[in-house]
């Protein structure tokens, strides 16, 4: 009777041994997979602010798109001075994006500034500020 008690509890030990092997598999499998997923995830569009400039009102904004993204005018915001926010689309309507590599001059009229000393973008997460010139 002893001797199946002690084979009874090599079995299950055994069979708890493979259990665990597995579970630790599945787990280590499941980390790979979401560091994947991690890597993939995508980057912030890098949008940067080059010059920018005030005439009679109207003020003038050279910008570029220095990543890999493609950067929509709709989601682009500019803060002038820590003033209201100035969604781009409302002042560029010969596109609708900026792709990667691509410089683009921007003139927002009537927006009430006049002598502005700082503006900033802000886009899906990139953002760029300068002091006019």
């Amino acid at each position: 009777m002893g001797g199946s008690v002690s084979i009874s509890a090599l079995i299950v030990g055994t069979a708890l041994l493979g259990i665990f092997a597995l579970a630790s598999i599945s787990l280590n499998d499941s980390a790979r997979s979401a560091s994947e997923v991690a890597e993939e995830s995508k980057d912030e569009p890098e949008i940067r602010l080059i010059n920018a400039s005030e005439s009679s009102g109207t003020i003038h904004v050279n910008m570029t798109n220095a990543g890999d993204e493609i950067i929509s005018f709709d989601q682009t915001w500019f803060s002038i001075d820590g003033g209201l926010l100035i969604r781009a689309s409302d002042y560029h309507s010969q596109s609708t994006v900026l792709f990667p590599g691509e410089t683009l001059h921007m003139q927002l009229n009537g927006t009430g500034f006049t002598s502005p000393t700082r503006i900033f973008v802000a886009s899906m997460g990139g953002q760029s500020g300068v002091s006019f010139s």
